[in-house]
């Protein structure tokens, strides 16, 4: 069956394409009442929708947005999507999905098909990304939302959102410090990541304030993935002396290494306290429920989407005025977390 055209309408309600068409541009201060009337009927008993190629031709826009992330099994991403799709909706936008699993030339190669495509804006929550992304992106005048990256492209319509890691693992820490810990790990993210060197940093300035000297509080390098926290649990047992609280980059690390560390017969938080980063909902459900720094992931979508809506902007032209936002963390206390025995 042949889809439903504005020829189909016009001839329905008996008038032009030209006056249908003014109808559904909203074109028809000067139109006889009775004639908009007659297509508005036609066009319900046809169930005619417009073309959204045909419009994007007309108006230069595909109402289409994507959104590129690392570790789309991740459950933190399935609280920003959720966020971005619910303000897109709103904005009667679409939005594809792009999962780049950390590797920097499919998220090139990505962001090429996205130009392809014609998408209105790119949003980029990938923990390892290239500048070129963002070059091929300028280049083509196409705007973005950038998470956690310093853009160092001259020109650049590309707006960032940086995580505030400092205060939030500072409280995690003073939380240790408090409950009696005093040797320390931390399980980080690749290292050639900046945003696990982020929260390596913001970890070792939070020791270093209560005279801790990083020598004494070691980083074993992870993979922000459960597997890497299961891995690190045979680093963190040959530790001497054996470390009494984690410290994890993420949660899904966090998740790997209690599973670890319960089947290696020690107990979280009698034996360890852990604490992770990002609160994803697994979090609380966890046993014992996770101890853990929080991102509000579905309002940093949320975000995301309307920071992107600015720099598109609703006259339909793309002003170049980036803007960069911070978003706060904070220590959500939970059960992993408990006094060192004596």
């Amino acid at each position: 069956m042949s889809r439903t055209t504005i020829a189909d309408v016009a001839k329905v309600a008996g008038v032009s394409k030209a006056t249908v068409s003014r109808v559904l541009s909203g074109n028809y201060e000067y139109m006889r009442p009775n004639t908009r009337t007659k297509v508005e009927n036609a066009i319900e008993k046809l169930g005619y929708r417009p073309s959204s190629v045909a419009r994007s031709l007309t108006s230069n826009r595909t109402n289409t947005a994507a959104i590129l992330v690392s570790d789309v099994g991740n459950p933190f991403y399935a609280d920003v999507i959720h966020g971005v799709e619910d303000v897109a909706f709103k904005g009667h936008y679409d939005v594809f999905l792009c999962n780049t699993n950390y590797d920097l030339d499919r998220g090139l190669a990505f962001i090429r098909s996205l130009v392809d495509k014609r998408v209105d804006g790119v949003m980029i929550m990938s923990s390892s990304m290239s500048d070129l992304w963002l070059a091929e992106l300028s280049k083509n005048n196409v705007p973005a939302v950038v998470l956690d990256w310093e853009v160092k492209a001259a020109g650049a319509n590309v707006s960032t959102i940086g995580f505030d890691y400092s205060a939030g693992i500072q409280t995690a820490v003073d939380h240790l410090i408090a409950l009696g810990h005093q040797h320390l790990v931390h399980v980080s993210g690749p290292l050639q990541l900046q945003t696990a060197r982020d929260r390596r940093n913001a970890f070792w300035s939070a020791l270093a304030k209560h005279g801790i000297p990083i020598e004494s509080a070691p980083v074993i390098e992870g993979d922000l993935q459960i597997a890497g926290g299961r891995q690190a649990i045979e680093k963190i047992m040959g530790l001497s002396p054996r470390p009494t609280a984690v410290f994890t980059a993420n949660d899904m690390t966090a998740i790997g290494l209690i599973a670890a560390a319960r089947a290696k017969g020690i107990e979280v938080p009698r034996d360890l306290s852990v604490i992770g980063l990002d609160d994803i909902w697994l979090a609380e459900q966890l046993d014992p429920p996770l101890t853990t720094v929080g991102i509000p992931g579905y309002e940093l979508g949320q975000l995301t989407m309307q920071m992107l809506f600015d720099l598109l902007d609703a006259s339909g032209e793309r002003p170049a005025t980036p803007v960069r936002r911070q978003i706060e963390t904070s220590l959500v206390v939970r059960q992993s977390t408990a006094v060192v025995p004596e």
